[in-house]
């Protein structure tokens, strides 16, 4: 059942003793069992289900407030997101100013690639003078890996980022010539900053040393030798200090300089964890997740998605909780989706853009019709697969939808519909004909999905999937799909039906399902009361244990079922994290438990309401069994954590976490540097999981993720952690 690797005896020992044991028969149980008879549920017990499946995990202060108003109207107040304060977390998502900049602004200060294409082949750049100096690094840096990727040797150190701007920084010519881009690089692709000395470390004190806007103009204006002279110096302990005091915009200026792509992508994947973690309007959140896994984009499809994904999540979350017809057209609109699933290429066969190629067969060839976003469409987005559809309504479909393309294709524009690229003639659609009438015919066409009765019966089985378990009632699927029908499918009306269904707060629904990575990372870190300070550790651990954020490569989006995440390895890596969380071994992240065990604060269940100013290892289990699980722990699970609650054992699980066993237990500062050696690799894109993903930015102005401080009761800490990876909590 489970392998063990060297160095791991201790935990995943323990892991199979009580985590392997107690989930891993679940399915088989699950599949031959007996319907359980539907039993009614204490308010405690319905109040804790009701937070496991609406929150990303639920916090002392979420059960409170369910205590204090009760569940109806908690339910109702949190399908009415804006009715909540959410001005904490907005605090927190300051530090990205790009997300909340429009598209056009954010692409006009961080192009993507094919505008950094365009800008080298004419060499005109902006005469905003720090527009300029933005532009000229990502173009020098474009133009560099080029040439870099075109000679024949092996490829060189990605981690060496190459910025081959001409002296004069703010000052320089408003141009600069193409022919000049590459100067000074060594014929054969060594990395680029292999000849250049570190900068004396007195130089970077004095730049440290100026005042933050000084500081930031002078980083802008370095020749190119000395910024990555500069960058070589100021690594690690100092790279901290490089962005002190500055703005959120000039700290993600100097980011964009090393790659907007991975700027983007950081701050996309940043504020998404971070509103899972911290937000109020938690189930906005949860939905906003869930659509986005059913509306699934990957980020690595090209250069171009990165820079699409913040106006894609913005516009799910601006639906999360309507009408399903009105979130369909969003995503369908969306470039995001237009690029991800091709359909901004799409040119009907008789269109007038293909007519003029067939005029003209040597001018530039026109893309055919594609079926991708159509079959999509009906398969993953509304109908299913047994929803009836043909092939042929699949290219009928794909015809609709030709001319729905963007403004300017190949640099991110807005969504447009271009009559040119449009099909004409009438369609037919699920035996409906569309008569022609160019972009009305694609919103027709939407509508006729967004209101069959298989539509509402296959998002009906998601949610339900989602929400209740892997093979919800039919009974509760049906009442669903009756109330989308009925309310044109008001998304609000639908999960109200769910919740007042009679199978809901059932002895059945509670813990039948078991966390995805992203719900397991998420509830860690809010049923802990970690402070994030910087999300890019957490992001990178979702990498590890399979779940990158936008990181799903095919449309179908992450699966749900307890089957694809529950095995031996995925639980000793669950284990691992969990232990290196509450121990303060996450970069970025520091959990204190002095509260829980000194009783500085409310009870979450009435276990909790004996304080103890110096608890022995029962009295420590008690408390934090109490703050961290919303049903008690079974016998095994409270041996476990009484045996093996040793901070030796947290830093063996913090240690196989970060780099794989070794011999011997690492200094702290031997695993901060092996995990900034750890996140140097994933952010060129070496490491575990980064196929295909841009990844977490690096290089001048990229903080690094420090560990908190070490816990004051380094045993509470480690039974903490073992709690956090039991069976009970693995599970809502």
């Amino acid at each position: 059942m489970c392998t063990l690797h060297p160095g791991q005896s201790v935990v995943a020992s323990l892991l199979c003793a009580s985590v392997c044991l107690a989930l891993l028969p679940a399915p088989v149980q699950a599949s031959k069992a007996k319907p359980l008879p539907i039993a009614a549920l204490s308010k405690s017990a319905q109040a804790d289900l009701l937070l496991s499946r609406f929150t990303f995990g639920p916090t002392q202060a979420d059960r409170l407030a369910v205590e204090r108003m009760g569940i109806d109207d908690w339910l109702d107040r949190q399908l009415q997101p804006a009715s909540i304060d959410d001005t904490a977390l907005e605090r927190r998502l300051d530090a990205y100013p790009a997300l909340r900049m429009t598209q056009g602004d954010r692409l006009a200060r961080y192009p993507e690639p094919a505008t950094l294409r365009q800008i080298a082949k004419t060499g005109v750049l902006p005469q905003d003078p720090e527009l300029h100096a933005i532009l000229s690094d990502q173009v020098e840096l474009y133009e560099a890996r080029r040439q870099n990727k075109a000679a024949p040797a092996q490829p060189a150190d990605p981690t060496a980022v190459p910025i081959v701007r001409q002296p004069g920084g703010l000052g320089a010519e408003q141009s600069v010539s193409a022919g000049k881009f590459g100067e000074g690089l060594a014929p054969t692709p060594k990395p680029f900053d292999q000849d250049i000395a570190p900068m004396p470390r007195p130089r970077v004190d004095a730049i440290l040393a100026m005042q933050p806007s000084e500081r930031y103009g002078q980083l802008l204006s370095l020749p190119v030798e000395d910024l990555m002279a500069f960058r070589k110096t100021a690594r690690r302990a100092l790279a901290e200090h490089v962005t002190d005091g500055m703005t959120p915009l000039q700290k993600e200026t100097l980011l964009a300089m090393n790659g907007t792509n991975r700027m983007i992508n950081t701050e996309t994947q940043g504020a998404r964890l971070l509103r899972d973690i911290y937000s109020q309007r938690q189930l906005e959140a949860v939905m906003t997740d869930f659509w986005l896994n059913h509306f699934n984009v990957f980020s690595g499809k090209n250069g171009q998605e990165p820079s699409l994904l913040p106006e894609y999540a913005q516009a799910v979350q601006a639906h999360a909780l309507g009408h399903f017809e009105e979130l369909l057209v969003a995503t369908a609109q969306s470039p995001a989706m237009l690029l991800y699933l091709d359909n901004a290429q799409s040119t009907g066969p008789d269109s007038k853009a293909a007519q003029r190629q067939q005029r003209n067969p040597k001018g530039k060839t026109s893309a055919g019709l594609n079926e991708n976003y159509a079959r999509e469409l009906m398969e993953l987005h509304t109908l299913g697969v047994n929803g009836g559809y043909t092939q042929r309504d699949v290219t009928e479909v794909a015809k609709v939808f030709t001319g729905w393309t963007l403004e300017r294709p190949n640099d991110g524009g807005a969504y447009t519909f271009n009559p040119n690229r449009h099909q004409p003639g009438p369609k037919t659609v699920l035996g409906k004909t569309i008569s022609e009438d160019g972009e009305a015919e694609g919103r027709e066409v939407l509508h006729i999905l967004a209101t069959s009765p298989a539509t509402a019966r296959f998002i009906s089985t998601k949610l339900a999937q989602r929400f209740v378990s892997d093979t919800p009632p039919p009974a509760m699927v049906a009442r669903m799909a009756a109330t989308f029908l009925k309310s044109n499918g008001d998304i609000r009306q639908v999960l109200r039906s769910m919740v007042h269904s009679p199978e809901f707060f059932t002895a059945a629904t509670v813990n039948a399902k078991l966390k995805t990575p992203l719900e397991y990372v998420t509830s860690a870190a809010r049923a802990s009361a970690a402070d994030i300070s910087n999300p890019v550790a957490l992001v990178q651990s979702l990498q590890q244990l399979g779940m990158p954020l936008y990181g799903c490569q095919p449309p179908t989006g992450y699966k749900w079922d307890e089957a694809t995440w529950l095995s031996s390895s995925a639980l000793v890596n669950r284990m691992n994290f969990a232990l290196s969380l509450s121990t303060n071994r996450i970069g970025g992240a520091a959990v204190d438990w002095t509260p829980v065990l000194t009783g500085a604060e409310p009870a979450m269940r009435p276990a909790a309401m004996v304080i103890a100013t110096d608890p022995d290892s029962a009295r420590k289990e008690q408390l934090l069994e109490a703050r961290l699980l919303s049903t008690p722990a079974s016998a095994q699970t409270r041996s476990a954590v009484l045996s093996q609650g040793t901070d030796d054992t947290a830093k063996q699980a913090a240690q196989q976490f970060a780099a794989g066993s070794t011999e011997r237990p690492l200094t702290d500062a031997e695993k901060e540097a092996q995990q900034q050696d750890r996140l140097d690799a994933m952010m060129a894109g070496k490491g575990k999981g980064a196929k295909g993903m841009p990844q977490p930015q690096r290089g001048i102005g990229a903080v690094p993720a420090r560990y908190g401080p070490p816990p004051i009761d380094a045993q509470a800490a480690a039974m903490a952690g073992l709690l956090l990876g039991s069976p009970e909590f693995q599970r809502r």
